[in-house]
C-alpha cells in the first residue's frame, strides 16, 4: 500500500535529477547592431596560442544601399584576414579576400564552417572556451562596428584550422 503513495512523489523527483545531470546549453552569442549592420552570432573556436583561429557570424546590411566589409582588426592575433573555403575538383580550397565581402542592401552574409570565415593570425594567446575576443568590423559606410566572439567548443584541434601557408 506504501509504494501507491510513493509513486506520486517519484515522477517530480526523478524529473528534477534528470534535469540536473542534463548538459547546459551553450550560451547564445549576442547581436551587435551598428549604423544599420548587424552582426549576428560572432563566434570562434579553441586554438593553441602561436597557431591561427576562426571566426564565424552572420554579417546583414540594413540600410538602403550597399556596403563592404573591408577588414577585421583584433589585438588577439598578428593580423586578421577575411577568408572564403570551397571544394573545387575534391580539393578544399582556401582563398583570402583581399577586397573584402560587399553586402548588398537588406542582404545577409552567412561565416560559417566551410565558407567565409575570419582567420586570426598569429594568435598572441590561447583561445579558451568561454573566453572572449574583441574585434573590430571595418565597412566602407557604416564604419567600425566594434564585437566580441564568444569562443565556443571543446580542445583546440591539431592542425585542421592551420593556414600558415597563406
Amino acid at each position: 500500500m506504501k509504494a501507491l503513495y510513493a509513486a506520486p512523489l517519484l515522477a517530480p523527483i526523478l524529473a528534477l535529477a534528470l534535469a540536473a545531470c542534463s548538459p547546459a546549453k551553450a550560451p547564445v552569442p549576442p547581436t551587435y547592431d551598428v549604423a544599420g549592420v548587424k552582426v549576428a552570432g560572432p563566434y570562434s573556436r579553441p586554438a593553441a596560442q602561436g597557431g591561427n583561429g576562426a571566426g564565424f557570424f552572420s554579417l546583414t546590411n540594413g540600410n538602403t544601399g550597399p556596403d563592404i566589409l573591408f577588414s577585421v582588426e583584433s589585438p588577439i592575433a598578428d593580423h586578421v584576414e577575411i577568408h572564403e573555403s570551397s571544394v573545387e575538383g575534391g580539393m578544399m580550397k582556401m582563398q583570402h579576400l583581399e577586397r573584402g565581402v560587399p553586402l548588398r542592401a537588406g542582404e545577409t552574409v552567412e561565416f560559417k564552417p566551410g565558407g567565409k570565415h575570419l582567420m586570426f593570425i598569429g594568435l598572441k594567446q590561447a583561445l579558451k572556451p568561454g573566453d572572449k575576443i574583441p574585434a573590430t568590423f571595418v565597412l566602407e559606410h557604416a564604419g567600425r562596428v566594434p564585437v566580441e566572439l564568444t569562443v565556443q567548443g571543446g580542445a583546440p584541434k591539431g592542425a585542421g584550422m592551420d593556414h600558415s601557408a597563406h
